[in-house]
Order: C-alpha cells, then sequence, then structure tokens
C-alpha cells in the first residue's frame, strides 16, 4: 500500500514521528479512513525505520511495513467466528496479548494497529489492553484508526496522544498572500514592516484565517528540518531565517493567539503582544 495523505498531514504525522517522542499509544481520528490507514502505516514505519530520518519509506523494513508483511507489525483482524466485525476478548488474549510481551522479530519494536478500533474492539477487550497501555515496554506501540476518539472508553483516550487529520481547506488568495506578509514580517529586521501587516488585520475572522495559514507554513518548515522538501517560496525563507528551535516557539504563540481569537479578545492588544511575541522568538540569541 502506498501512503496517501493531504501535505498537512502527512507533515503533521512526519513531525511526531521526528521530534524523537513518539507515544507508545496513539489514536487516529477525522479524515477518511484510507488517510487514516495511510497515517497509521507511515506511523508504523517510522517506528521499525532504522534510517536518520524516519521513516525512509525506501528500506527494507519500511516497504516491509508498506506491503503488509512485516512481522513485528500487526493489524488485529475480526474474530473468523463472529460475522459482526468484533474481535473477541478471547481471541485478543490468546492471538495478541499473549504475544505483546515476547521480544521483536526483525525490528527494535511492536506495532499494532487497530483499523476501525471502535467498531473492532468492545469495552471488554478495551479494559483488557488498558494495562499494556498504562504501562507500556519500550518495545510496544498502538495505534488505534477511529473516526472519532469519542467512541473509545475514556480510559484509553486519557492514555493515548489523540492525532486528529484534517481536511486541507482551499486558501484564499488575499489570506494567502496575508500569510506570506506575515513570514516577511517574521524575518524582517525592521518591527514596522510586522505590525503593518499585523494591524491590517482588523476582523478576528481575517486574521484567525491567517494565522492557520501561517500555522501551516511553519509547519511545513518544521517538517524540511526533517528532511521533507518544500516549492513553496515563503517557507523556503523562513528555513533559511530561521532555525528548527524557533520554528516550533514561532508556532506555539500562533497557535496561542488564534485560541485567544476564540475569547472576547480586543484585536488590536491581540495583533501588538502577537507581534513583540514574535520579535522575542526572532531576534533571541
Amino acid at each position: 500500500m502506498e501512503i496517501s495523505l493531504q501535505h498537512n498531514n502527512e507533515s503533521a504525522v512526519l513531525e511526531l514521528i521526528r521530534s524523537g517522542r513518539l507515544p507508545h499509544t496513539i489514536i487516529l481520528e477525522g479524515g477518511e479512513k484510507e488517510e487514516r490507514d495511510s497515517a497509521a502505516l507511515l506511523l508504523a514505519a517510522g517506528a521499525v525505520c532504522r534510517e536518520e530520518n524516519p521513516p525512509c519509506l525506501s528500506c527494507n523494513p519500511c516497504r516491509k511495513v508498506l506491503d503488509g508483511v512485516h512481522p513485528d507489525v500487526f493489524r488485529p483482524e475480526p474474530s473468523k467466528n463472529l460475522k459482526s466485525g468484533i474481535l473477541s476478548l478471547k481471541d485478543l488474549r490468546d492471538s495478541y496479548l499473549a504475544q505483546m510481551s515476547i521480544r521483536p522479530n526483525e525490528a527494535d519494536c511492536k506495532v499494532y494497529i487497530f483499523s476501525d478500533a471502535d467498531k473492532l474492539l468492545r469495552e471488554d477487550s478495551q479494559n483488557a489492553l488498558l494495562k499494556t497501555i498504562e504501562e507500556p515496554p519500550q518495545s510496544l506501540y498502538f495505534i488505534f484508526n477511529v473516526q472519532s476518539a469519542k467512541s473509545l472508553l475514556l480510559t484509553v483516550r486519557s492514555r493515548a496522544h489523540i492525532m486528529t487529520l484534517r481536511r486541507e481547506e482551499i486558501k484564499n488568495e488575499d489570506t494567502e498572500a496575508t500569510a506570506v506578509a506575515l513570514i516577511d514580517g517574521i524575518v524582517s529586521l525592521y518591527e514596522y514592516d510586522l505590525l503593518h501587516t499585523l494591524f491590517t488585520l482588523s476582523d478576528k475572522e481575517g486574521l484567525s484565517e491567517a494565522l492557520r495559514v501561517l500555522t501551516d507554513k511553519l509547519r511545513q518548515a518544521l517538517s524540511f528540518y526533517s528532511g521533507v522538501m518544500t516549492d513553496d517560496p515563503s517557507v523556503k525563507k523562513l528555513t533559511r531565517k530561521l532555525d528548527r528551535r524557533r520554528v516550533i516557539a514561532l508556532i506555539e504563540i500562533t497557535n496561542e493567539a488564534v485560541n485567544k481569537l476564540k475569547t472576547n479578545v480586543n484585536t488590536q492588544l491581540l495583533t501588538t503582544w502577537l507581534s513583540s511575541q514574535y520579535r522575542r522568538i526572532t531576534w533571541q540569541k
């Protein structure tokens, strides 16, 4: 199977893999099932790949994952004696739980991908997995693929990293131009360039959309540091001027600003604060 992911979702998955802190339990929600399956395979390949920037998708372990034949990547299936598409608790224990403590065959870890986990696993099966999820061995990863994370038990959700796949929105040309202008202001030596662009965004909706596009470009820059190429000139400008640490800080501040816009915040005060935060990040040594 080949990977089929929208750029924004692929960038988010690669960012998580290459952060060096891959969670042992991940819930993939949202998007189409095909895209969730692709994201799960990308995560699995990232876990078993031994190249410098995993997943390379070309080495033997990666190709085995994509071909569905890697001996350490498991995709539990419904019990054959049940027509409901459910994996029985007995089969879960006999076929999978009993094997989880056994050392991997080829890789440094084992990966279990539960597709349509909300349909595959009843509450008793989710509870049976809970102890392992709570105290996972270093060599064990779980990926739950669901339309909505809320369909799984709260006890499972609270111990997992939830990744929501989002549909890439068609960008308005004016919004795209504003996001590019914000990048120009961020990397400029003159604070006025950034302030001028921010002050032209007087309404919350326009500012929110511009910041969302800016966040996408910042994430593309972060993916670039991990080996994902880009043709976007504004993203290339970011990577030439700023290092990975500063880009991560910019993403965090931008997300904070977007969240503030959801409250009864004064837009002018917010843009002034945002400008000062951007300058602090880009000017710090």
